[in-house]
């Protein structure tokens, strides 16, 4: 009987993410540049994504402390896009964290990100878009990446179009691994 215990126990902590894998933030931060620019990053996944990068407007750091949570003197640099429709809602953000604020900004994302996804009043072609986004760290990099481009011939299966968005993330954050890779 105690041996069932123990097993539920580590069965519980393992469910409630104890043994979940730490971003690289946490685990890896000396694997990681330190010296790349958040826009030469921002560009080299415009590069790869070719007509799908839709985000090609630049997000004012004003617009990022007021929307995002992310203030000026959390970071040493941020670059950030978003589509000039303002109905689209593909948006790449690349924080250049001080230190200290790693965590910060990370928090900040993704409350923003929670708050989108718990947002009703989204277009039905964004919210493939805005479930698969995700908040990435590499190093001092804080990454928010919700990309998608056109999901026009896969509105019919919203499970397809969230995985076509998450594949799509998943290759930005590819890059900017890449990119930030020593």
């Amino acid at each position: 009987m105690k041996r069932k215990g123990i097993i539920l126990v580590m069965a519980l902590s393992l469910l409630m993410g104890c043994g979940k894998k730490e971003s690289g933030a946490q685990s890896g931060a000396a694997e990681y540049r330190n010296d790349v620019s958040p826009q030469a990053v921002a560009e080299a996944v415009a590069a790869d994504l070719g007509e799908n990068y839709w985000a090609n407007m630049e997000i004012p750091a004003e617009y990022l402390n007021d929307i995002y949570g992310v203030s000026a003197d959390m970071y040493e640099e941020a670059y950030a896009q978003m589509p000039m429709i303002s109905a689209n809602v593909d948006t790449l953000i690349i924080v250049k964290a001080n230190e200290a604020n790693v965590e910060d900004v990370q928090n900040a994302l993704n409350t923003y990100r929670e708050a989108m996804v718990q947002d009703t009043f989204q277009y039905p072609v964004n919210i493939p878009k805005i479930q698969a986004s995700q908040v990435e760290t590499f190093g001092n990099y804080v990454c928010f990446v919700q990309l998608g481009a056109d999901m026009g011939g896969e509105m019919d299966d919203e499970e397809v179009m969230i995985k076509a968005c998450q594949e799509m993330n998943g290759q930005a954050l590819a890059v900017i691994e890449g990119e930030l890779k020593k």
